[in-house]
């Protein structure tokens, strides 16, 4: 976790605490807290220190902590609803609304928001509408292409991995090392029946 994504997890977690009466200070408690989470929405098996814990776990963490520490609040309660139906592409869906926001600002694309995506409005839809994982993996590329375009955004991370290769059958996976610009660096390796797990 980054700085400022720490900050917040201990803010939403000392927040959550008040609320239940639970001891803020109680390191147990958190992990356990933490692991209850990951049960949830079916995810690793793994606490804030893991590797294994990247950005859709600590995106459905959030959720669950802001849930516990407004449980009264029928938008959070929903969002933790639909983030526990898929959590990789609730986190998806939030980016892509991101990126959204960053490329166009608040009104959003507007005449593209109209003609695609089925007209709706963010990318998770609104609250308890069934969440599309190819639909939002599409509104999430591209609205983090055009952020990139506009705006000149870079990733981070150095490197990207791109998808699955629909045309050579599904049990090969094409992995392709793109820079930032999304030009390939290196020639794609073709995986035969490898599943990472990650229906991105």
């Amino acid at each position: 976790m980054s700085p400022a994504t720490r900050t917040r997890y201990f803010s939403l977690w000392s927040k959550a605490c008040r609320v239940k009466g639970w001891n803020a200070k109680d390191d147990g408690l958190r992990r356990a807290t933490v692991l209850s989470c990951m049960a949830q929405v079916r995810g690793p098996e793994a606490t804030t220190s893991d590797p294994a814990f990247g950005p859709d776990e600590i995106t459905a963490l959030f959720v669950f902590l802001d849930h516990l520490a407004h449980p009264s609040d029928l938008l959070k309660s929903a969002a933790w609803v639909d983030c526990q139906t898929d959590y990789r592409a609730y986190n998806r869906a939030r980016q892509a609304d991101w990126h959204e926001e960053q490329a166009y600002g608040r009104q959003g694309s507007g005449k593209l928001r109209r003609n695609r995506f089925g007209g709706q409005k963010k990318a998770a839809g609104e609250a308890l509408d069934p969440l599309d994982p190819a639909a939002i993996q599409k509104r999430f590329l591209t609205m983090r292409t055009r952020n990139e375009r506009r705006t000149g955004y870079q990733s981070k991370k150095g490197q990207i991995l791109a998808g699955i290769d629909l045309a050579s059958g599904p049990d090969r996976t094409v992995k392709v090392v793109v820079n930032q610009a999304g030009v390939p660096v290196a020639p794609p390796v073709v995986v035969r029946g490898e599943d990472d797990g990650d229906p991105f």
